[in-house]
């Protein structure tokens, strides 16, 4: 079978999954087991990893692991606002979090990487993924007896993450040798090894939990997955390669240890072997793009392009109706209405695999660029001369290096200083709006907070009653509708949107603001600032994108070499 874009997976496995789970009341109560509820057996876990971390005994977390973790983490550090002890607040510590656990696992951890949902969102998920996190890093202050965190102090919880998801990864480990009726403390061949590693990925996928499954319902998913999830097979061969290319390649026979390190080489590489499938839906949708504004391209598809390529060429996966789009934020209405790539491609709706503590979704490429940024300047607000400079050789995938900004950049840029006393800060809406028009395709559009409220297919479903995909006929229809249209966006229109004066600081202050004419929205209404996860999430409005499951050796701190190896000791 010919791999199939991610976003058709994505939908197909919804899709499949909710027929599924109507017609089997099994896999239904799986995978109600599996909501990332705060119960209280959770928190126990949580607290007691965090008191074994912070315990004087503790050998989980050697100096040569923070030390590593705390020079990825000090850029961000450096460029985040401070207290007056010198130590992040909470926004900020969720920012510089997420920013660690994206550049170094590709993973998106559930409570850093939810904003763009509603003020007050019904969506039990997203509410629940906050408190999660919200509990994990109040526990974690309340125990260092400290208010914010130091550099070493987000090193110590960036950790204890890593090891509660290793945990984690241990105990689905253990439920999958149940359902293939194995006890863990065999030796096994590379077949067994096959079938283990088989039925942990679909079980990781399908999101199912199988401490409350029947061994023997076991036939059903297995006979279900290809239906379900049309690239199961490409993500055998992944699946493979790892196996091939590790350090046990060479042995006949395999223990339990060696499994566990297979499966964190295999979720070391996942996030970004998925990703593939995440570029292979832009290349699609830039090929769809409108050139008719923007000096970089509009980043933007005409819906009658957009659903016309499902029409037209079979891309049945571009297919959702406008309303799920501008609720996850991929619909720009401005004119002829038309769908936002970057938003669209990291958007929760191309989201698949997940767990209490992560999902895997599409990488966002602005994040890369936005962490450029942060290691060149090592502060929180910078000069717009310095920033033009800087951002005119700051190449993407599809903007190159070296290239002279519009004017009306340069201006956007010198207005949003003015209203912060001629510096722009680094971690607030208007300077994520301006990088969406400095790259288009690869920067998401940051809405107003409370203005959208993203989903994933199944939370949509689930809901909704009802499927977001739009029929065939309907499809048609709305192309037609569509043409007479087509020729309100005008032509050579410099910026790709209307310019939103609205201001978010998503990180805190920065500095004091002389001109109080730019709202500052949701980063003052009170609590709820603190619980918005941040910027670059918050440009997405939502792509969840997760904590990989990294273990490596918690109980042997002699072990090093690779990365496997290397990150628990």
């Amino acid at each position: 079978m010919a791999l199939s874009s991610f976003r058709l997976a994505a939908a197909l496995l919804a899709f499949a999954l909710f027929n599924l789970t109507n017609a089997s009341s099994f896999l239904s109560r799986s995978q109600e087991a599996n909501v990332k509820d705060l119960t209280p057996e959770l928190e126990a876990s949580i607290l007691q990893e965090i008191d074994e971390v912070l315990g004087s005994s503790s050998h989980s977390i050697t100096e040569e692991r923070l030390t590593r973790i705390q020079d990825m983490l000090r850029a961000t550090f450096l460029s985040l606002p401070k207290n007056g002890q010198g130590r992040l607040q909470h926004t900020a510590v969720r920012y510089a979090l997420h920013s660690y656990f994206v550049q170094r696992h590709a993973w998106y951890v559930r409570g850093l990487s939810s904003l763009g949902e509603e003020k007050n969102a019904s969506s039990p998920a997203n509410i629940l993924q906050d408190k999660v996190e919200d509990f994990v890093q109040a526990a974690f202050e309340q125990r260092m007896g400290a208010h914010g965190l130091d550099l070493k102090d987000m090193a110590v919880l960036a950790a204890t993450y890593e090891n509660l998801v290793h945990k984690e990864m241990a105990q689905r480990l253990d439920a999958t040798f149940r359902m293939v009726k194995l006890t863990g403390k065999e030796s096994m061949d590379v077949t067994t090894v096959d079938q283990v590693m088989d039925v942990y990925m679909m079980g990781y996928i399908l999101n199912s939990n199988y401490t409350v499954l029947d061994p023997s319902k076991l036939i059903i998913i297995t006979s279900n997955i290809n239906r379900i999830y049309p690239t199961w097979p490409a993500t055998r061969d992944f699946l493979r390669s790892v196996r091939t290319q590790s350090s046990s390649a060479h042995k006949n026979y395999f223990t339990r240890s060696d499994v566990e390190a297979l499966l964190e080489e295999v979720f070391d590489q996942y996030g970004r072997w998925q990703d593939r499938e995440c570029q292979d839906l832009k290349t699609q949708l830039l090929a769809l793009e409108d050139r008719s504004t923007g000096v970089n391209g509009s980043g933007r598809v005409r819906v009658s392009d957009f659903y016309g390529s499902a029409v037209r060429d079979g891309n049945w996966q571009f297919s959702e109706n406008t309303a799920y789009l501008a609720q996850n934020g991929a619909l720009d209405t401005t004119g002829v209405e038309r769908v936002i790539i970057a938003n669209y491609v990291n958007s929760p709706s191309n989201c698949l695999a997940s767990s209490k503590f992560y999902a895997v979704c599409c990488i966002n490429e602005c994040e890369d660029l936005m962490d450029h940024i942060e290691h060149h300047f090592a502060a929180p607000a910078v000069a717009p001369a310095e920033i033009v400079k800087l951002v005119s050789s700051l190449p993407s995938s599809t903007v190159a290096a070296g290239r002279q900004l519009p004017e009306v950049l340069v201006r956007r840029l010198d207005e949003i200083a003015s209203h912060h006393g001629g510096q722009v800060p680094l971690h607030g809406r208007l300077f994520a709006q301006w990088l969406h028009h400095a790259y288009p395709r690869e920067c998401p559009y940051p809405h107003v907070s409370g203005t959208t409220r993203p989903q994933t297919v199944r939370d949509y479903m689930t809901q909704m009653k009802q499927s977001p995909v739009l029929t065939k006929e309907v499809l048609k229809s709305t192309v037609e509708a569509a043409r007479p249209q087509e020729e309100i966006v005008g032509e050579g229109s410099d910026e790709v949107t209307a310019w939103s004066h609205h201001e978010e600081l998503y990180v805190g202050q920065h500095i004091e603001s002389p001109t109080p004419a730019v709202s500052q929205g949701s980063s003052s209404s009170g609590i709820w600032s603190t619980l918005r996860p941040l910027v670059y999430i918050a440009m997405v409005a939502a792509a969840a994108v997760g904590v990989s499951q990294r273990g490596a050796a918690l109980q042997s701190p002699a072990k090093k070499g690779g990365y496997g190896k290397d990150l628990y000791v």
